[in-house]
């Protein structure tokens, strides 16, 4: 779509640490001065305000990188139930529209150079009650993943399985970051064995950062720096683009 590079961040299942991952990120392209945006096509959870109903997910990206742009435009579908998708929009009266999601994505790409998706959650979340899965989006976007992984007990076999269904989906997946390290022996092991069995690069290793939550709004400066600081001492982003 006019030269745009699109990335698609998944994750091994919730809470994971994919918005945080993606404040990180946009947060560095935007500081190194690339021409940016970051797509949320389903949300879930959120605050209501005077202004309007916003994604914690969306407001939290865009208090850490600065990035400004328009909910509707970045962020079609947003559900203040914090489930899954298709009980959601069965909860709150509106379905997702993939063909909107499609449509808002081309506009994007249009105006900006590299683009940031956040799913919402893994790959196998149904975003309708029919079957329609997200993994089913990310191919219609045409769109390569990048997959955020937890280090402690139990990532090997999350993170194996998701790869596993990525490969079977005909998904690409350009690469690995872990997310929330303490810097434990089991935890090191880990991120060892899954580079190991999977062959998958890893991007970065973003280590835990006290205080983080993308439900705190107007966050102290002191965390958002250290968030910046670790993303710019993890991340190398020139190297993560070339990958993708």
């Amino acid at each position: 779509m006019n030269g745009t590079k699109g990335i698609y961040i998944i994750g091994t299942d919730t809470d994971v640490g994919k918005t945080v991952v993606c404040a990180g990120l946009m947060y560095l392209l935007k500081s190194k001065g690339y021409d940016c945006c970051y797509f949320k096509p389903v949300s879930s959870g959120g605050r209501q305000t005077e202004n309007g109903f916003f994604s914690y997910d969306v407001s939290f990206v865009k208090e850490v990188s600065g990035f400004n742009e328009d909910d509707e435009m970045i962020n079609p579908f947003r559900f203040k139930t914090p489930v899954s998708p298709h009980l959601a929009s069965e909860a709150e009266g509106f379905a997702v529209d993939k063909e909107i999601i499609l449509d808002r994505y081309r506009k994007l790409s249009e105006k900006y150079r590299y683009i940031v998706a956040e799913g919402c959650g893994g790959l196998a979340v149904p975003l309708s009650r029919a079957g329609y899965m997200q993994f089913q989006l990310i191919k219609e976007m045409g769109l390569s993943c990048i997959l955020v992984s937890r280090t402690v007990l139990g990532t090997i076999n999350h993170t194996l399985l998701t790869l596993s269904f990525a490969q079977n989906a005909g998904i690409p997946i350009k690469g690995i970051i872990f997310s929330g390290f303490s810097d434990r022996t089991l935890e090191r092991d880990n991120i060892e064995t899954i580079r190991k069995l999977s062959k998958v690069p890893v991007l970065g290793v973003v280590p835990k950062i006290d205080g983080i939550s993308v439900e705190i709004i107007n966050a102290e400066d002191k965390i958002l720096g250290e968030l910046k600081s670790v993303f710019e001492k993890t991340i190398n982003i020139e190297e993560l683009l070339a990958n993708v």
